[in-house]
């Protein structure tokens, strides 16, 4: 069994890839599988066990993909978004997250000092908020 982190994950179009320092799998979403039903789908730079690799005609496909952590959900403010580019930082605890309009649950535009929920990820060794929803505060 191997142990990888989620380097990027589609949630529209339901594929991912994941890798170690030797390798990079491309994966589904059904082949994925969270530690509760209310937990999220992938996040990215989670670590992830892999089951079984598979050669396909593209790539190598990660089968078996199991979350090792339940990841926490965090609240945050957002300190800055630019809605023309569609990005833009929330704060958390002291520590800013790259905020991307790919990753908006639903849809809504962050307005500056406006709480937002959040799982907190890592893509390109950089803090990102994964699975951003508005909240109350």
């Amino acid at each position: 069994m191997l142990r990888m982190n989620v380097d990027f994950y589609a949630a529209t179009q339901g594929y991912g890839f994941c890798g170690d320092q030797n390798q990079r799998l491309f994966f589904r979403v059904e082949d994925f599988q969270r530690l509760s039903t209310e937990g999220p789908l992938p996040i990215c730079g989670e670590l992830v066990s892999v089951e079984f690799v598979s050669r396909s005609e593209k790539s190598l496909r990660a089968k078996g993909l199991r979350r090792l952590v339940e990841p926490r959900l965090l609240q945050g403010q957002v300190r800055s978004f630019d809605s023309n580019k569609g990005w833009g930082f929330v704060t958390h605890d002291g520590d800013d997250y790259f905020l991307h309009r790919s990753d908006l649950t639903v849809q809504f535009t962050p307005i500056i000092g406006s709480f937002v929920k959040f799982y907190a990820g890592i893509r390109r060794g950089r803090r990102r908020a994964c699975y951003i929803a508005p909240t109350n505060g």
